[in-house]
């Protein structure tokens, strides 16, 4: 694993202003938190966490969040940045699953594939993200996925490393200036591409129509779980 963690430096900062909303989007999404979404706030069709069609807006808007980040980094070629988009789980984020939560990520990689052929995309997202509409024993392997991307980088470089500098993966304010948010997040609308397809649907904004999602860098061996 590289030591880059944190956006080249150009797109760090063409990136922060557009994402700063990003943390408290999901603040405004707990149940409790009624105050901060709805008519008259920033959020006014926004559904909190423990309502149907939370999934389907968890999927929509990452995939806002990664069309416009696709769009900015093309842009910015001073950064030389292409995204590793995820086909799979890259090894090293295999093995920490496999050594701090032995046995999930198999059964939560199955049970997605089992939703995109199935299920609706709002039972995608409410199972990718662990909203409380969904009670599966797999659910949150986004949420859980961030988690241990972050235990990873620091255990590995130190909570200090200064390419973890306002790049955390733990936190909603700064995940979004890690470079494995979008390799995560790729991964994640992948599936989303792929489940509204099975069903003849599609939307304009989907970034798997974009050019830069075709550049890859090169990987080493990646794990399927």
């Amino acid at each position: 694993m590289k030591k880059e963690m944190r956006l080249p430096e150009p797109l760090y900062r063409a990136v922060k202003p557009l994402f700063a909303s990003h943390e408290r989007w999901h603040a405004a999404r707990l149940p409790g938190s009624s105050s901060l979404r709805g008519p008259g706030t920033d959020f006014p069709g926004l559904r909190a966490l423990d309502e149907p069609g939370s999934g389907e807006q968890f999927l929509a808007y990452h995939r806002q969040m990664l069309r416009r980040f696709l769009e900015v980094a093309a842009g910015e070629t001073r950064s030389g940045f292409a995204l590793d988009r995820w086909e799979h789980f890259p090894a090293w984020l295999a093995d920490i699953f496999a050594w701090s939560h032995p046995g999930f990520l198999p059964g939560a990689l199955l049970r997605a594939s089992e939703i995109v052929r199935s299920g609706s995309v709002d039972d995608l997202g409410n199972f990718l993200e662990s909203t409380l509409v969904s009670g599966d024993p797999y659910r949150g392997l986004h949420n859980i996925a961030h988690a241990k991307i972050a235990l990873y980088e620091e255990h590995r470089f130190g909570a200090a490393h200064p390419a973890l500098r306002d790049a955390r993966m733990d936190s909603p304010a700064s995940s979004p200036h890690n470079e494995h948010f979008w390799s995560l997040h790729a991964w994640i609308d992948a599936l989303y591409s792929e489940r509204l397809a099975r069903t003849g649907e599609t939307t304009e904004d989907d970034p798997a129509r974009s050019e830069v999602m075709s550049r890859r860098p090169a990987r080493g061996p990646a794990a399927e779980g």
